[in-house]
């Protein structure tokens, strides 16, 4: 979508136009970490084996990246991944912290040849356990929704698990900007009382319950 890309570009700011200590801290840790990471390799390994060559684009693993920082920083509990997510990003999110239990939808043979290359930290979510249960079952921190599974429906059903939210929790959106519909969700996503702070990235949105702060929407340079 062109025009919310114009839109996000001359409305991003960069670290140096940001005066809350947290945002601040997470956009020098996290977002504009530049260095390098054998665990990188490890990455891309895995996404060429699963995901084929020609997926590890330099965007995503731009992303992926991103998402082995953001656990590394935040050091969650546990992952629950809900949607399609590549292999790249199930990587990141495994390996960025490895007493993080990520739990994602996939097949048996994906997960299996996932630990034979050495990423074991990852188990599949039984079908026959919807999102809510399992929001509620591990009180998790950390909730990423591949852009198939993000929507205005998704949002509604999440709203049962936001009772066990904390400082440390975070959503994590792919796609915000993707459609018409995905943009729809994320501006009611926003709007939601219980919400304190977002982060558009463009490609993801990021949601935090910070208490004690006031409500604050940043757009930022990614």
């Amino acid at each position: 979508m062109i025009g919310s890309y114009l839109k996000y570009l001359l409305q991003r700011k960069s670290k140096y136009s940001i005066h809350s200590p947290f945002v601040y801290d997470f956009m020098a840790k996290v977002l504009y970490d530049k260095g390098s990471n054998r665990d990188y390799d490890m990455m891309l390994r895995v996404s060429h084996l699963l995901d084929g060559k020609k997926f590890a684009t330099r965007s995503r693993r731009k992303q992926s990246r991103f998402l082995y920082r953001l656990v590394h920083y935040l050091e969650p509990e546990t992952v629950l991944s809900f949607g399609r997510v590549s292999a790249l990003n199930t990587s990141a999110l495994a390996l960025g912290n490895l007493q993080t239990k990520v739990y994602l939808e996939q097949s048996a043979e994906f997960l299996e040849t996932l630990n034979s290359m050495g990423v074991v930290n990852v188990s599949l979510i039984h079908q026959d356990i919807d999102e809510e249960e399992m929001i509620e079952r591990f009180n998790t921190g950390f909730v990423l929704y591949g852009i198939d599974d993000f929507g205005e429906d998704t949002w509604n059903n999440l709203e049962y698990g936001l009772a066990q939210s904390d400082d440390d929790t975070v959503l994590v959106f792919e796609g915000i900007h993707h459609s018409r519909r995905t943009e729809a969700a994320w501006e009611a996503i926003k709007a939601d009382e219980g919400v304190t702070l977002t982060m558009d990235l463009y490609s993801m949105g990021l949601v935090f319950f910070r208490e004690g702060i006031e409500k604050q929407h940043f757009v930022l340079k990614y």
